[in-house]
């Protein structure tokens, strides 16, 4: 038995859910949000979590980061896509070398800011009271991308890509 094929990374709005569908079907597995496994748990999803402060979040994300990426776990065999922060974990980041070494192909999915502005719906007006939304964005996308690089195996820039193109290239890194 072995963890997952594929383990992609990558911040909110990179493209991992679309890609993980594709390359998914491509291989005839299933797909396995990290997101998904706390929201079943749950009944709430990670956003509603967020929004209500509930302290239970992050242990749920470690939790089901865990177990995806744990062999015979539900990532077995499949793709996994993590939460964009999980990676920053010790803990996580040690469970993604195990999967590496039993041959997991971990992908960084990449976006700029403006990108993910654009696809996560950060380019409305905002009060100013709520001070430089994109500022923040860039350092955090900034942070996580050296993190991704220290788990990562590849790098792929989705930003003007069709999602095909980009799961293609996935694939072809396999």
């Amino acid at each position: 038995m072995r963890g997952p094929l594929v383990v992609l990374v990558g911040v909110s709005g990179a493209g991992k859910t679309t890609i993980g569908r594709l390359v998914a079907d491509r291989l005839g597995v299933g797909l396995v949000e990290t997101d998904d496994l706390v929201a079943r748990e749950t009944g709430l999803s990670v956003g509603q979590l967020i929004i209500s402060g509930d302290p239970r979040l992050p242990d749920l994300q470690t939790r089901g980061a865990l177990e995806a990426l744990s062999v015979g776990g539900p990532g077995t065999d499949g793709v996994v896509t993590l939460g964009a922060s999980l990676p920053a974990q010790d803990k996580i980041a040690r469970a993604i070398e195990v999967a590496r070494s039993s041959g997991a192909l971990v992908v960084e999915l990449v976006a700029d800011t403006a990108e993910i502005a654009r696809r996560e719906g950060l380019n409305a007006p905002r009060s100013v009271a709520l001070g430089a939304p994109r500022a923040m964005l860039t350092t955090m996308i900034r942070s996580l991308r050296e993190v991704y690089a220290r788990v990562a195996d590849l790098s792929v820039d989705t930003v003007g890509v069709a999602p095909a193109v980009v799961a293609d290239r996935v694939f072809t890194a396999m």
